[in-house]
Formats: structure tokens, C-alpha cells, sequence
């Protein structure tokens, strides 16, 4: 792996909004296709900041879906 570069936007953001890139850098694709992955779904179930939804009556944050846990552990 060369490079990698993340960027993840915080503050308010509407439905469908774009939030997060991620650029990887190898000699061979794959391993740089492995690594987003990998990064993505780190930032999915890890990162304290990946969703917290706002409503007039309250704000809360959204659990990792056991999907996106069922993705993450492919790493271990």
C-alpha cells in the first residue's frame, strides 16, 4: 500500500449527501481495493462519528447495522 487519504465530512448534512471519500494507493489494485474496503468498513462500525441523526424532538446515534459488523469481521 502507498498512500491513502480520508476524507469525512462533519456537521450538518442532508439525506443523500456525500460524506466520506477514500483514495488508496498500490502497486496492485486489489490490495488498494482491499484497503478502502477495509478502511470503510472500520469507519462503519468504529468511527464515533459516523451517524448521528437529528429530529425536532431528539438526536441519537445509529448503531452499526449487523450487516456492516458481519463486514468488519471479515478482517479479523
Amino acid at each position: 500500500l502507498g498512500n491513502i487519504t480520508i476524507i469525512h465530512r462533519v456537521g450538518d448534512l442532508d439525506i443523500n449527501d456525500q460524506i466520506v471519500l477514500v483514495v488508496t494507493t498500490s502497486k496492485h489494485r486489489k490490495s488498494a481495493f482491499e484497503a478502502c474496503e477495509f478502511i470503510m468498513d472500520y469507519l462503519k462500525t468504529q468511527a464515533p462519528f459516523w451517524k448521528k441523526e437529528h429530529t425536532t424532538t431528539q438526536s441519537k446515534w445509529v448503531e452499526a447495522k449487523s450487516s456492516d459488523k458481519t463486514q468488519a469481521n471479515r478482517w479479523s
